[in-house]
């Protein structure tokens, strides 16, 4: 075995840590709790991670193991507290005989100190341990065990957790060793502890398994479904695909959706909807042409009225003002003697000039004007010219060709071209009508285009008023709406090019792709939160899924069935069909054989020989199974070198008498080489134990217990039915007797009547036992099966004034055990005489004894 535990150690040693954990609580406490399993998940998560701590979780040396080589006995168990209802303030004393019968009625403790031994010697079953329901508060659990190991008095203080090492060796057969048996239709399957433990480590990683299927069921899809027209798009294909590994990137990029996607998925529905392509490209051109003029004039304009040719017409207007007045001062000189006012003045100048062209090209059109020729008339008044009139307009001439006049005409002149460069701006009624044939909303852009048109003309205007370019204004500065309406011309420009595309030809399919594609974009992005969700859903499954690959259990099966092979041999086989034997079941016709490997449980049928169709649980009885189980418990442990006890809880539980003894034989023969220790409920399993004791010359104790006001365990005297005679009525006269005769001498009257009524009633019971054993020899007695025929031969002694003395106790005190009626009962013997009746079979039983036949 010490090399399987090796072998073992190693191989758990290359376990995931996980696992070997749950190896290391298993092997501490048998059955893992719901905490210990919620542990184990979260360790399991961590392993999955790459986040669980390296830690060294050897399998013990001791695990599995016989226990110590040599003697081992158990003396007592004391100072018992929180252990279900035990609460003795004796010590339990198992005595120095190799075999104790522990005996107690139902609900006196005997399960509560089999469950207490279960824990300290570290049972494989051990169960839970419970404090006392009964009484509120949480007293904590301990108790005192004293122990033998090779003949050295050892005691353990156990405080309600771990086990007692030098007690490891001890077994415990109780009820829940049926647990070792796993009924399945025909078949019930025996695994010695070694593979009960791979069991339970399966059972656990089953749990555990099962617990992060439970957290992997919580976490339930709520990804959205995408539109049918999106799922065969690029973006509806990953997104059916997206998994634990979809990257943030990958979604950004499949997830993201603009203005220009949006301005685009528009323009492809239009497209779409659009019945005659060629007739909305013209459209379009058009509606850019709008546009484009609108851009061009406002550049225009901007131009016109830029700063620098601002400054030009200024100066060309402060030029012109200046060569008038030099003019006008001229002309006041030269016409000062004119008998009209407004002679040189600009309308007098407009007259003067329209009078040249009506001469030159009407009324002397081959003479220079003035024309002063002989006979020559004015072409106004059409009167002859005298000479004095044409010397007038020849110094009129003269003066409006003068240089001083010819400067100030090239400088109104230089300034009306220079005006001339800032053309007339469109009135707000033809601004609107250009607005709206470009296509602009009347909305915000509308506003600005308008309002900025309204800035040149203001900027225009103000150029009549001011005369110096330090009074020019800033100037402006291109529109943030001319970027828009290029902007928006070359897509116009391109919509035009795509619909002339549409009519050239049939593309409506891939404008459909395009816009299911967009579309199925646009659904993803208003759905990105959706899409994390999930990913990170599918994250945590993952992780989930990472971590239940440890709880698989192929290789504990595995390794099980392997361990099966070496501990289920032909040897331990023999040994059940040799307890079968033993134990009087040899008519119980099963076989202990191998029959499979079933997910990690190596089953060992129990089936019946040379039966075909009905399995054992339809065939043997809860009694023959209760052998079976005794025998296969049996079979187990006898194989270990070591003398350590043995504990049986009941084990003659639904066997009938012959199974009893069978039983019990076996129970003497195993007490010659180990201390066995039989908790009871069953005064015949007593007696059966003192007889074939007797018979083997066997040492036996017999420790009765009870059930008290202040808890059950307590210490109690022998059952009258089992003790020793002498001894008892010894007790009757010296003790019981003498507290109930103090009790009436101090007045307590109805004290006292209680216990001479108990002392006349078990006087009673010693009568009926002695008129067995000694009246008849102990021939037959009762809770026996044999007759002791050869002691037949000592009833020749027996006179009639034994039967007659032994007949009037029986008679007298008969009543105290029998129901009486209220109207007459019986009444209570005086002390004095209940003593001398006592006395009397006291003195008869040793006359007797001493009598010869």
């Amino acid at each position: 075995m010490s090399k399987i535990i090796d072998q073992l150690s190693k191989w758990f040693s290359e376990r995931p840590q996980r696992l070997q954990v749950a190896a290391t609580r298993l092997l501490q406490q048998s059955e893992l709790t719901d905490k210990d399993v919620s542990e184990l998940v979260t360790l399991c998560q961590q392993e999955a991670d790459g986040k669980l701590p390296q830690t060294i979780c050897s399998f013990p040396a001791t695990a599995f193991s016989q226990g110590v080589t040599g003697s081992l006995r158990l003396c007592s168990i004391s100072e018992v507290e929180g252990v279900n209802a035990l609460a003795p303030k004796k010590p339990l004393e198992f005595g120095k005989g190799n075999i104790t019968v522990v005996y107690g009625n139902n609900g006196s403790g005997k399960s509560g100190y089999v469950r207490l031994l279960k824990h300290v010697c570290g049972a494989r079953e051990t169960g839970i341990l419970h404090r006392n329901v009964y009484k509120p508060g949480a007293i904590e659990q301990k108790a005192c065990i004293s122990f033998e190991q090779d003949s050295v008095l050892k005691t353990h203080t156990w405080s309600g957790q771990g086990t007692c090492d030098d007690l490891n060796s001890v077994d415990i057969f109780d009820t829940s060793f049926g647990k070792v048996f796993v009924s399945s239709e025909d078949e019930v399957s025996y695994e010695p502890p070694v593979l009960s433990f791979f069991s339970s480590l399966i059972l656990t990683c089953e749990k555990v398994a099962s617990v992060l299927d439970s957290e992997a069921n919580r976490h339930q899809s709520k990804k959205p479904n995408i539109p049918t027209d999106n799922k065969v798009t690029t973006g509806g294909i990953w997104y059916g695909a997206i998994n634990a590994k979809t990257s943030i990137q990958d979604i950004d990029r499949h997830c993201v959706f603009g203005s220009a996607d949006e301005t685009e998925m528009q323009t492809l529905q239009q497209r779409l909807a659009e019945q005659d392509p060629a007739e909305k490209a013209k459209q379009l051109r058009k509606q850019k042409q709008h546009i484009d003029t609108l851009v061009q004039d406002a550049q225009k304009y901007l131009k016109q009225l830029s700063g620098e040719n601002c400054q030009l017409i200024i100066a060309a207007k402060k030029k012109s003002i200046l060569k008038k007045a030099a003019a006008d001062t001229a002309a006041e000189k030269v016409f000062s003697g004119s008998e009209l006012e407004g002679i040189g003045s600009d309308i007098w100048k407009e007259l003067w000039e329209a009078a040249r062209n009506y001469s030159v090209s009407a009324a002397y059109k081959e003479a220079e004007y003035p024309n002063i020729t002989d006979g020559s008339r004015c072409v106004l008044c059409h009167q002859t010219l005298t000479q004095e009139a044409k010397d007038r307009l020849v110094s009129f001439e003269n003066f409006v060709k003068g240089e001083i006049q010819k400067a100030a005409f090239d400088a109104a002149k230089e300034y009306e071209t220079a005006s001339q460069t800032i053309e007339a701006l469109p009135t707000s009624e033809a601004l609107k009508t250009r607005i709206d044939a470009a296509g602009i909303p009347q909305d915000e852009v509308a506003i600005q285009v308008t309002d900025f048109f309204a800035q040149l003309q203001a900027r225009k205007d103000l150029l009549l008023e001011i005369g110096t370019e330090e009074a020019i204004p800033y100037p402006l500065l291109s529109p943030k709406w001319l970027e828009e309406a290029n902007a928006q011309s070359k897509s116009i420009g391109e919509l035009a090019a795509k619909y002339d595309e549409d009519a050239k030809s049939d593309n409506r399919e891939d404008i459909k792709k395009k816009l299911n594609n967009l579309q199925a974009r646009k659904w993803l992005s208003e759905h990105r939160t959706a899409i994390d969700e999930e990913v990170s859903r599918l994250k945590l499954l993952n992780q989930i899924q990472e971590a239940k690959k440890s709880t698989n259990t192929k290789a504990l099966s595995q390794k099980k069935g392997d361990l099966a092979e070496a501990l289920i041999t032909d040897a331990f086989l023999q040994r059940f069909n040799a307890e079968l034997k033993a134990l009087g079941a040899s008519q119980v016709k099963v076989e202990l054989v191998k029959s499979k490997v079933s997910k990690g449980r190596v089953l060992h049928k129990l089936q019946l020989r040379g039966a075909s169709q009905n399995g054992l649980a339809d065939v043997l009885s809860e009694g023959e199974n209760r052998i079976v189980s005794i025998a296969a418990f049996l079979a187990d442990v006898t194989s270990k070198s070591n003398q350590a006890p043995f504990i049986f809880d009941d084990p003659i539980s639904s066997l009938d008498q012959s199974y009893e003894e069978a039983v019990v034989q076996r129970l003497i023969e195993l007490s010659q080489d180990k201390q066995v220790i039989v908790f009871t409920h069953r005064l015949s399993l007593l007696g059966t134990v003192r007889h074939f004791a007797e018979k083997k010359i066997i040492k036996y104790d017999v420790v009765s217990i009870r059930s008290a006001d202040w808890g059950t365990g307590e210490p109690a005297p022998i059952p009258l039915s089992q003790s020793d005679i002498k001894t008892t009525l010894n007790t009757l006269m010296n003790q019981r007797y003498q507290d109930a005769k103090k009790a009436s001498e101090n007045g307590e009257f109805e004290y006292a009547e209680i216990l001479l009524k108990s002392i006349c009633s078990d006087f009673r019971t010693l009568v009926e036992r002695s008129i067995e054993n000694d009246l008849m020899c102990g021939v037959v007695q009762r809770f026996q099966r044999p007759v002791h025929t050869l002691k037949l031969k000592e009833l020749a002694k027996l006179k009639d004034a034994d039967c007659n003395f032994l007949d009037s106790l029986m008679t007298k005190y008969s009543g105290f055990e029998h129901s009486q009626p209220t109207e007459s009962p019986v009444e209570l013997p005086k002390p004095d005489d209940l003593l001398a009746d006592m006395t009397s079979l006291k003195n008869w039983r040793e006359e007797y004894v001493k009598r010869s036949a």
